[in-house]
């Protein structure tokens, strides 16, 4: 059953998430690029902390990593490409609210 709702919930954020991408790059076909880019730098950063052992130390690079790559991309968005500016700013907050890092890593339990 657990499979299941993760199923559609994963199917949902997809959806989600390539219909903003779509919406997007109608919009200016460079949205593309940005997009695919910060996705790209998203999950290189959640597959990199999967490297740190230490969970708040991961958790804190997580962090600080996320939003500091979102703050770049919607800078380089807004300057660069301001037709696109929500829909970047909508898949980028769409895209971290849905992708659980967590997913990513790694806890101990109580042993």
């Amino acid at each position: 059953m657990k499979n299941i709702n993760i199923s559609k919930r994963i199917k949902l954020i997809l959806l989600l998430n390539l219909v903003v991408f779509t919406l997007g790059t109608l919009a200016n076909t460079y949205f593309a690029i940005i997009a695919s880019g910060y996705i790209a730098t998203m999950l290189m950063i959640y597959f990199l902390g999967t490297k740190i052992k230490d969970f708040i130390i991961n958790v804190g690079y997580i962090w600080i990593s996320k939003w500091t790559v979102f703050i770049i991309f919607l800078t380089l968005t807004g300057v660069y490409l301001p037709d696109a500016f929500l829909y970047s700013l909508l898949m980028f907050i769409v895209f971290n609210i849905t992708i659980n890092p967590s997913d990513f890593i790694k806890e101990k339990g109580a042993q």
